[in-house]
């Protein structure tokens, strides 16, 4: 269970910061207030996708293991 935690909030962090940082970009520009519009992105998404990715990552590795079939790793 810790390890399915542990996961989930490692690929929350990851993918919250990376996605808010390319969509600020994208959808303001990176100019002046960046990183300050960024950080203020990250918070917000990170609030969601962490819980999202602790939740959904233990459903998504269920569902590769049907899709591949239950294969040594």
């Amino acid at each position: 269970m810790m390890l399915q935690i542990t996961t989930g909030i490692i690929i929350g962090t990851g993918m919250s910061f990376f996605m808010s940082g390319i969509i600020t970009g994208v959808n303001t520009g990176i100019e002046d207030g960046f990183i300050l519009r960024w950080m203020k992105a990250w918070g917000i998404a990170w609030l969601i996708a962490t819980p999202m990715a602790v939740v959904i990552g233990p459903l998504a590795r269920k569902l590769a293991l049907r899709i591949v079939g239950n294969t040594k790793v």
